[in-house]
């Protein structure tokens, strides 16, 4: 993937703990879970991570991102909205987030990305599928906490 592909999944993802952190506590199975990512990776096929997610790599994801911000959040029991706003340098996004939570151990983000670039604004439609993968993580694979270990 490009360098703004990534960007804007890490926006999401980072983006997506926001929902969460508001509830002040992971609304699903904590534990680790695999991302299938549907914008297709280098090799055509579908960007696949694993994230570890509970209440307190929520609250990290959020303070590991103070360039982006959360407007007209909207929380229910079934999912979640809300409009994203971030500046890394001369790179701003902005965008809407809906997640449909579906049960304990799965969830799914659709996002619609504008990354604006020396004045050139292109966008991208994302989805994210989340599946549970089981209550332990491995800090070797897991992308919250390599970008803990980034900081």
């Amino acid at each position: 993937m490009t360098f703004f592909k990534w960007a804007a999944l890490g926006v999401i993802v980072l983006m997506t703990t926001a929902v969460a952190s508001a509830q002040q506590k992971f609304p699903l199975q904590s534990g680790e879970w695999q991302a299938t990512v549907s914008v297709p990776g280098p090799n055509g096929k579908p960007s696949v991570l694993l994230y570890c997610l509970n209440d307190e790599t929520w609250d990290r994801a959020l303070i590991h991102n103070p360039a982006c911000s959360t407007q007209k959040l909207n929380i229910t029991s079934g999912g979640a909205s809300y409009v994203m706003d971030c500046q890394h340098g001369s790179v701003q996004s902005r965008g809407t987030v809906t997640i449909t939570f579906d049960g304990k151990q799965h969830m799914i983000t659709k996002d619609s990305i504008d990354t604006i670039t020396n004045g050139q604004t292109t966008n991208k439609a994302y989805s994210v599928d989340y599946r549970w993968k089981g209550p332990a993580c491995n800090p070797n694979t897991d992308m919250n906490l390599k970008f803990k270990q980034a900081q």
